[in-house]
């Protein structure tokens, strides 16, 4: 990258590392919102962290977080035997390792085909949240070609995008095009792994929080590997702005306005009381063509297209309303997080124009089973969730059985064809699961997978917050 070999890259949160050493490394577009690293410790080779004192660790010079992770937990570099990474689970399994570096994504898998019994330590555990692949480029690219920068971007972005809607697709397409190292089963693990660290349910594919990288600093700084000067100047990637439509009709308006005044005036000495009336009309009639455009708009930037429902925009800014008018008065809030079984089957064999009409009897059912106060909101593809104010876990998970199996009853049709259609639930409640908006969700998915792992068309239950 540096050499101008390459014009992109994929890397780790020591990117920031590379920065503050004078890279001219510029952050395009994050792909895991949580680093897959990890240290996979045999089973009694140490129950803790701070039993990998004096150990045998393989790890990789450029895995920063392994070692700031072990630095905060006490067990810095010198305490343990560093031993080359040879990448093979062998090392682990035959005892010639007592831990290894991997991805949470891959090396599990392989432990889990051998039988080994294994245990599995995370930075996070220890508040080492970094950022996992970030697509990335150099100064020199995105300023010399940025339209290039942001289109390859945007289509990165669109494939990650498909291929956590298509896992089994894209598995067939590594198998046949590219590789064929890992079988199958191998790869949809490492697909259902890369969705629970993407979370693409919650958070939109390659999205960055400067606080968040200035956390990753923050770290690095405390454990004298980063200055604690270094700032984030020039490290994102900053899209082009947005164009404000609200600025937009304000100006109109106020455009509208000036020249209505200016053509009172004008016509004030000729003909004053039928041009005023005629000029008054047409400010009028302009001024209310702009509040129906702006009416409009305001819909359109909340509102789902296909099915009508709110979309997550408005859900982000409901939900933090909610839980803190909730937090005030001291009543309970429940999260229903819904996913279609088998969408894609269903596309692939009666069409997509039949799964938006699915989409939309579900949208329907969620609309009209809902309470006044309640809010059925599409989250994307097909998935939708449902925000039950002053309704306790228990009662939301009846709520959301009952929906499910009414669902699950209809006859659907499109054209000639006439099929059913299912979907699976997870069930998440505020102040019992989770504190704030983002626990709730986080919460609510891991229970939607689980009741997707137990076979679908099923509710399940989000589990107990730590005390």
């Amino acid at each position: 990258m540096l050499s101008g070999k390459a014009q992109f890259g994929i890397g780790a949160s020591e990117l920031a590392l590379r920065r503050a050493k004078g890279a001219p490394i510029v952050a395009l577009a994050t792909v895991l919102q949580h680093s897959p690293l990890v240290l996979l410790v045999a089973r009694g080779a140490a129950d803790t962290v701070q039993g990998l004192a004096g150990k045998r660790i393989m790890l990789m010079p450029h895995e920063t977080e392994l070692y700031a992770y072990l630095q905060r937990e006490g067990v810095p570099r010198g305490s343990f035997t560093e031993v080359r990474h040879s990448f093979v689970p062998a090392d682990l399994i035959e005892g010639r390792v007592d831990a290894v570096s991997g991805y949470s994504t891959d090396e599990p898998w392989n432990l889990q085909q051998a039988g080994f019994a294994y245990n599995v330590f995370t930075p996070r555990a220890s508040g080492v949240d970094f950022y996992g692949d970030t697509l990335f480029t150099t100064e020199a690219v995105a300023g010399r070609d940025r339209a290039r920068a942001e289109a390859f971007r945007a289509a990165s972005l669109r494939g990650w995008q498909y291929a956590m809607q298509h896992p089994p697709e894209i598995a067939d397409l590594i198998l046949a095009r590219y590789s064929r190292r890992h079988p199958r089963e191998h790869l949809l693990f490492e697909a259902e792994e890369m969705r629970r660290l993407m979370q693409p349910q919650l958070i939109e594919i390659g999205h960055m929080n400067p606080g968040r990288w200035q956390h990753i600093a923050e770290v690095y700084a405390e454990l004298g590997m980063l200055p604690a000067s270094w700032t984030l100047d020039g490290f994102l990637w900053e899209p082009r702005p947005r164009f404000d439509l609200d600025w937009m009709l304000r100006l109109l308006a106020g455009s509208l306005l000036i020249a209505a005044v200016v053509a009172y005036f004008a016509l004030r000495q000729v003909r004053f009381n039928r041009s005023l009336r005629a000029v008054n009309e047409r400010m009028q009639h302009q001024l209310k063509e702009i509040q129906d455009l702006h009416a409009l708009l305001e819909q359109q930037l909340v509102r789902d297209q296909l099915t009508g429902l709110y979309n997550r925009r408005y859900l982000d800014d409901a939900m933090t309303r909610e839980l803190a008018r909730a937090a005030r008065q001291g009543y309970p809030v429940s999260l229903v997080m819904i996913d279609l079984d088998h969408f894609k089957r269903l596309n692939d064999t009666h069409g997509h124009q039949a799964g938006d009409a699915v989409l939309v009897a579900l949208a329907e059912q969620l609309r009209q089973g809902v309470r006044g106060g309640d809010l059925a909101c599409r989250w994307g593809g097909e998935e939708f969730v449902l925000l039950l104010p002053n309704m306790a876990g228990a009662d939301a998970s009846q709520r959301a059985d009952a929906l499910r199996a009414e669902f699950g009853r209809r006859r659907l049709r499109y054209r000639d064809a006439e099929f059913c259609a299912t979907f699976s639930a997870g069930v998440a409640s505020y102040p019992a699961h989770a504190q704030g908006a983002d626990g709730l969700l986080r919460a609510a998915d891991e229970a939607l997978y689980r009741a997707k792992n137990d076979g679908r068309d099923c509710v399940r239950a989000a589990a107990a917050a730590p005390a």
